[in-house]
């Protein structure tokens, strides 16, 4: 019987919670907890996984979950844009905040990880 280390169950927790939100219609939890386990994954995958094929079934996960969230994201930044009053020709609109900024370079860090 193999053991799962602590990091590893902790992920596959989180993916398993993010699926069942995602199932439910709660987006925005299934985004964070989709991104919380990709980073627990990739925590496994460059300290704990032994051997290729486990490192290459955790990096096809990965993608996936990465992939998922992308989806979730550009849902509810839609879902946002709708609910929102029209913005004044010259003023910034809310997307153009430093938040949605950070969450495309932070999805390209973690993608760009996962092929290394």
């Amino acid at each position: 019987m193999s053991s799962t280390s602590p990091n590893l169950q902790k992920a596959i927790d989180l993916a398993s919670k993010a699926a069942q939100e995602d199932k439910a219609g709660n987006y925005e939890e299934a985004l964070q907890l989709y991104q919380h386990a990709v980073q627990y994954f990739l925590h496994v995958v460059k300290y704990e996984a032994q051997g290729d094929k486990a490192k290459q079934s955790i990096r096809a996960k990965c993608t996936e979950y990465l992939d998922r969230a992308e989806k979730l994201k550009e849902y509810l930044k839609n879902k946002e844009k709708k609910a929102q009053k029209p913005v004044k020709e010259g003023q910034p609109s809310p997307a153009d905040e430093k938040g949605v900024s950070y969450m495309k370079v932070r999805t390209f860090s973690i993608k760009h990880r996962l092929q290394t």
